[in-house]
């Protein structure tokens, strides 16, 4: 057994993905390696920041039960969160009713957002974790890019820095009322 931690992501396809399975399997691994693997070290380059944007996550992995452990191990450590941004989280708890199970006990690692001005840009829509990117190019038709090159990503977290600005708090854990 090698205990020699891996730099983190291990691979990314060149090039966009097309189809369903594809971008799906693309975004499972992806959100999946943040966990090491069973018995394994943890891999070296881990980011601090999980950013996931689409309008309701309907085409997301987000309800597989790897996925939330990864994600679960991930979030373990301080200084970690995971914000997601998206137009209707009714729809989202709706699809994903796992994800909205597993997220009451992690509420003080996640936030949600919502657009004040509508939808979220499409150039935003995707998943950004620290030194790589996925963008969805046209969600209807399954295109899904990966993005690595420092300057992709340093426009990417600009544009989403100044999209948050435009973002209210969303999806509240409880519903207050009687």
């Amino acid at each position: 057994m090698d205990l020699t931690p891996a730099a983190w992501p291990a691979a990314l396809p060149s090039g966009v993905c097309h189809g369903r399975q594809a971008c799906s399997r693309l975004l499972a691994e992806l959100l999946c390696s943040l966990a090491p693997p069973a018995g394994g070290v943890e891999p070296v380059g881990l980011p601090t920041q999980l950013l996931l944007v689409d309008t309701d996550f309907a085409a997301w992995p987000l309800d597989q039960p790897a996925v939330l452990a990864a994600l679960a191990h991930w979030l373990r450590p301080a200084g970690r969160g995971l914000q997601l941004i998206a137009t209707d989280f009714d729809a989202v708890a709706r699809l994903h009713p796992r994800l909205a199970r597993w997220r009451r006990d992690w509420a003080h690692r996640i936030a949600a957002w919502r657009p004040v001005d509508g939808l979220p840009p499409a150039g935003l829509r995707g998943l950004m974790a620290g030194p790589v990117a996925l963008q969805w190019l046209d969600a209807p038709d399954w295109r899904l890019r990966p993005i690595t090159e420092a300057v992709h990503l340093r426009a990417l977290h600009e544009q989403c820095a100044d999209f948050l600005q435009r973002c209210e708090p969303s999806w509240p854990v409880t519903t207050l009322g009687l």
